[in-house]
């Protein structure tokens, strides 16, 4: 007789409803679709994504489990570049440009998750008081007190642990803003979906309602001005005078992959 599988619990509202929608091959990369070809060996495992049938959020429960180093070890090595090559200069170089337009003049500034910080070093070249902190990376210990404005670009879809990424964010953030990037899910998944890709590290996909949801939680409104670029904040006031203007973080690739 066979035990029994425990429901997996999901990590954004706790309903106990779950199914596979996606089931990828590890070494699956988003510039696969960009490029489209495979960029990485194949045969490296499969890996399932799951939605909560409640909130919609898709998770790859295996990954979830992962340690630090796992992580460090499997996906952020010396092969990430292929997987995703604007991480080291083209992003965060563009993004900063694009921060300086609305940061204002006095603003305490943190990036989150910045990598080796090549963000706030672009806005202190332009006069912006800004500091990183990756806490995958540094080990430095967290930044004292709260920024004006928190930026946090190409990370929420990479860590497991959710709740814990936003109260991070919303402590960081008390009495400013906090303007972040994730690529919400299509409603309907039909088939594939290229942003859900193991190799990159796309481990935690929100829907509209589960990134509300989350936000909530914390304790802040949520704002989203496209698919990919949102806010959260306190209180609702402080993001209805918030004027960013449009930019793309990710792109939208042109090919599938069989």
């Amino acid at each position: 007789m066979h035990a029994r599988a425990m429901p997996l619990l999901c990590p954004i509202c706790r309903a106990a409803d779950a199914r596979e929608v996606l089931r990828k091959e590890f070494n699956v990369s988003c510039n696969c679709y960009f490029e489209g070809r495979r960029l990485y060996p194949a045969n490296e495992g499969r890996i399932s994504y799951v939605e909560c049938l409640g909130c919609g959020f898709l998770w790859a429960p295996e990954l979830h489990g992962w340690e630090p180093q796992t992580f460090k070890r499997r996906i952020y090595n010396e092969e990430f570049g292929l997987a995703d090559p604007p991480f080291a200069f083209e992003r965060p170089t563009r993004l900063a440009a694009w921060v300086a337009r609305f940061a204002r003049p006095g603003m305490r500034v943190l990036d989150y998750g910045g990598g080796e910080g090549l963000l706030a070093h672009s806005l202190r070249a332009v006069g912006i008081d800004a500091v990183n902190w990756d806490p995958f990376y540094d080990s430095s210990g967290k930044p004292a007190g709260s920024f004006d404005l928190v930026t946090c670009f190409e990370v929420v879809e990479h860590v497991p642990d959710q709740r814990r990424l936003f109260f991070e964010l919303a402590r960081l953030s008390r009495g400013g803003v906090c303007v972040f990037s994730t690529l919400i899910r299509p409603e309907r998944l039909e088939g594939d979906w290229w942003y859900a890709s193991p190799r990159n590290g796309h481990i935690s996909l929100h829907s509209a309602t589960s990134l509300k949801r989350v936000c909530e939680d914390v304790g802040h409104s949520l704002r989203s001005f496209s698919s990919e670029v949102h806010a959260m904040a306190q209180t609702p006031s402080q993001l209805a005078t918030l004027d960013l203007p449009p930019v793309t973080v990710s792109g939208t690739p042109e090919h599938q992959l069989d």
